[in-house]
Formats: C-alpha cells, sequence, structure tokens
C-alpha cells in the first residue's frame, strides 16, 4: 500500500513535526510504501501552491491513501483531489480540539461528513465535540526512546542541585496556548511552603536529552489551554515520571487512576491556588508512577497505534 503522508512543513521548513515523523517511520516500519509531503507557508496563495504541487505529486505516485495531519492539510489535501480522474482514498487527523460553533468546527465537521473518506481524532472530547462517524487514535509513544533511568543518575547527568525539587514544562514560554504564566504563578505559590521548588522550561532539546530531564524531575506539569491528545504526558508516562495536568485532551482517559498522577478539574482552568495543591502532591509522592505499563496496556506503543491506522487505510 502507498501512503502519502502530508502536514506541516513550518516549525523547521521543509520538515514536519517529530510526532509526526515518529508516526510515519513506524508505518513505513510496518511495510507500507511511505511518501511524505511538506505544506510549507502560510496563508492561501501557500496552499494553494502547495495543493497544486501535491496534486503533481499524486499524479505521478498514484498512492492508494493520502493521509493529511491538521485541519488546514487536510484541506490542502482536499484541493489536490479536486478534478482527479482516481481519487485516493482520503483520510484526514485532527490533532487537537477546537470550540464548537465556530467557522473551522463547521468546515471540519462538513468535511467528515461529505468530504474525507476517513476522520481520525485523538480523544474522546475531539469526537464529542464534532460529533461525527470519527475514529479515536491517540499518537504512538516509541518506548524505545523513551523509557525510564534511575531518577539519581538523571538527576546527575542533568545538573540538578541534590537539594532541590524540580517541577519541569515541556514547551516554549512563549506559546501562548500552553500557559506558562499560570505554570509560573502556580510554582510561586507552591514556593511558599516549598523554598526548594524550582520551575524549569525544557525546550529546544533533542528527545535524548527530554528522555533524561523526564527522569530526573519530580514532576512534569502541562498547563495547556487545549490540546488533542498531548505528546508529553504519554511520554512522561513512558518514563514513570509524575505529571500534573490541566484537564485537557485525553489526559483523563490516559491518567484516571493512575498513582502519582493530578488532572486540574475543569472548572479550575484557571486556578493558580487549585493547580498549586496538586503541584504539591505531585511533588510529596516522591516515587516514580507506573505510567509505563499504561501505556502497554492502552495499546499506545508507536507499533500498535501504527496497525489501528492502517485499518482506516483499508
Amino acid at each position: 500500500m502507498k501512503v502519502i503522508f502530508v502536514a506541516s512543513g513550518n516549525k523547521t521548513v521543509g520538515k514536519v513535526s517529530s510526532f509526526v515523523q515518529s508516526q510515519y517511520d513506524s508505518l513505513q516500519a510496518a511495510g507500507l510504501d511511505m511518501i511524505l509531503f511538506a505544506v510549507v507557508g502560510h496563508g492561501i496563495k501557500a496552499h494553494l501552491r502547495a495543493a497544486m504541487e501535491l496534486r503533481r505529486l499524486i499524479g505521478q505516485e498514484q498512492p492508494d491513501v493520502v493521509h493529511a495531519h491538521y485541519s488546514i492539510c487536510g484541506h490542502v489535501a482536499t484541493m489536490a483531489r479536486l478534478w482527479l480522474q482516481k481519487k485516493p482514498k482520503l483520510v484526514v487527523s485532527i490533532l487537537g480540539s477546537f470550540p464548537t460553533h465556530t467557522k473551522k468546527w463547521r468546515l471540519v465537521k462538513f468535511c467528515t461528513r461529505h468530504i474525507w473518506n476517513k476522520t481520525i481524532v485523538k480523544s474522546q472530547r475531539t469526537a464529542r465535540q464534532l460529533g461525527e462517524d470519527v475514529s479515536i487514535i491517540p499518537n504512538g509513544v516509541n518506548l524505545e526512546m523513551f523509557y525510564p533511568q534511575n531518577h539519581q543518575d538523571a538527576r546527575a547527568c542533568v545538573g540538578f542541585d541534590t537539594d532541590k525539587r524540580y517541577v519541569i514544562w515541556c514547551s516554549h514560554p512563549d506559546r501562548i496556548e500552553k500557559n506558562y504564566a499560570l505554570a509560573q504563578a502556580a510554582v510561586e505559590l507552591v514556593k511558599k511552603e516549598h523554598d526548594n521548588v524550582e520551575l524549569l522550561p525544557i525546550y529546544n532539546k533533542t528527545p535524548q536529552e527530554v528522555v533524561q530531564y523526564m527522569n530526573a524531575a519530580d514532576c512534569l506539569l502541562l498547563t495547556s489551554v487545549q490540546e488533542g491528545s498531548p505528546n508529553v504526558i504519554k511520554e512522561a508516562m513512558a518514563c514513570n515520571c509524575p505529571i500534573v495536568t490541566t484537564d485537557v485532551g485525553d489526559v483523563r482517559e490516559r491518567l484516571t487512576g493512575l498513582d502519582g498522577c493530578y488532572i486540574l478539574d475543569e472548572q479550575d482552568m484557571q486556578s493558580a491556588e487549585q493547580l498549586t495543591k496538586l503541584i504539591s502532591k505531585a511533588i510529596q509522592y516522591g516515587k516514580r508512577t507506573d505510567g509505563r505499563n499504561r501505556i502497554i496496556e492502552d495499546q499506545l506503543t508507536i507499533q500498535q497505534v501504527a496497525k489501528r491506522i492502517v485499518e482506516c487505510y483499508e
């Protein structure tokens, strides 16, 4: 089976994000003939140009499936298929969530019902938002890359102070939707009771470095306003790192009942005071979690997820 993978190449020009690349690699390892197409540029002119380039690629390669990631790439792929005599199956992955009754929601809902052959979402939350026939398939985790290490050895490796407790926050602070301000406010309140706690934003690191920080940290903190199925949560689970997170995407499905992991209730999403209580609990937990076994039980390794995606192609 031949598949053209379509995704944004804007983060690093011409390259797709690491989790899309990971999924691409897992499908290639499963025996599929994979071709990667990066959509570069913003605005209607760039997207029309990308659609024409993708249309030519489809004509040359004659794929069985075009799999687009994010709704905007789904729309680019939709335009590319117009007027083609032989149309490949179009699968679109919606990687986030969004407010209902917006222009974006109406367009995605229409395409899911009438244009796209299969729509994949990452959480039950997004499936409920769309209210259409979709497949719920979270992104998988590479357990060979993300794995537990000795906690003290990892702390020494990243240079952590032996007398401090570290809360890591894995994104760039400038990304507004990740809500770093809430993380800062909550940790400042924690410091009033535990003055040895430090908030450490982790970004521009290799996956290998991120693994070391997840194994060294006392907890990982996620404060996003919205997500689909946040990869950083599953990666921290694979490293058995304690977690504190806002109630976004599928985190409740992933973490409910998992000791050492705490979810801020949806009604408290902007409450630094309530978040402070959860961070304190995670720091005082003082152990590693059983998150890695939960990942395996939920069938969320990259190999297991690849099998489910292939089923959507067939």
